[in-house]
């Protein structure tokens, strides 16, 4: 008795064209950012061509950033500040400051050390965005997810209208001196990279050579929805 004969021209017909598909597409933009919006998952990195993003996770270790905001200022750059709804009722003067003096403000969700359930992780960041709102008046749109579960942070947020982001880079300020943060920021810097930082007193140190250097390269710093440049 003959084996049916497969259909295989029609798999190979559609497997070409998800080749050629991936193909046209990845020849107009990053690759990781065709995958990221096939599966509507994070933002990795953006597509600007001549800067990179400065996103600071705001939540614990927080003490130095007026001086963080001074360096800022100092040097005319906005970066992004990814607050949780904690340390925003904390530190409302500061949060208000991040606001007035035009930096973009995101969240990490109300208490960033915990992790559960779609609607436990939904009801924490909406904690959150209120307190913002509540606080400053900025609708943040933003949402950096941390460690928690990037399947559940992805949900969550396109429920609540947010772009999720994650980074490129963590220059691990909370590890090593001024020095070696600099050294991490400055290693072949990725053009359209989003570089994680932690408002420490190293991070404090090192912001003002760090913002030198990439521009000595030819990289302007600048927020998370500028290096995104339409992705969000």
């Amino acid at each position: 008795m003959k084996k049916p004969r497969r259909n295989t021209w029609a798999v190979n017909l559609f497997l070409a064209f998800i080749i050629a598909a991936l193909y046209m597409l990845t020849s107009e933009q990053d690759a990781a950012a065709v995958m990221a919006g096939l599966y509507a998952g994070p933002a990795y990195r953006g597509k600007a061509e001549d800067a990179i993003a400065l996103e600071f996770a705001v939540s614990w270790n927080a003490a130095a950033i007026d001086d963080i905001l001074d360096t800022l200022k100092s040097k005319n750059v906005k970066a992004t500040f990814m607050v949780s709804g904690k340390w925003a009722r904390d530190n409302e003067a500061a949060l208000l400051r991040m606001a007035d003096e035009g930096h973009e403000i995101g969240t990490m969700g109300d208490d960033p050390s915990f992790d559960g359930k779609l609607s436990e992780v939904r009801e924490d960041v909406k904690r959150s965005l209120e307190s913002i709102k509540n606080i400053s008046g900025v609708d943040a749109t933003l949402y950096y997810s941390g460690t928690r579960s990037v399947a559940m942070s992805a949900r969550a947020s396109r429920a609540l209208g947010l772009r999720q982001v994650l980074c490129t880079v963590d220059l691990r300020c909370s590890a090593g001196n001024k020095d070696d943060i600099i050294k991490r920021g400055l290693n072949e810097p990725i053009i359209g990279s989003i570089i994680l930082l932690q408002p420490t007193r190293a991070c404090a140190d090192a912001l003002e050579g760090l913002i030198d250097g990439l521009s000595a390269k030819g990289i302007r710093a600048v927020s998370v929805s500028e290096v995104l440049n339409g992705m969000v």
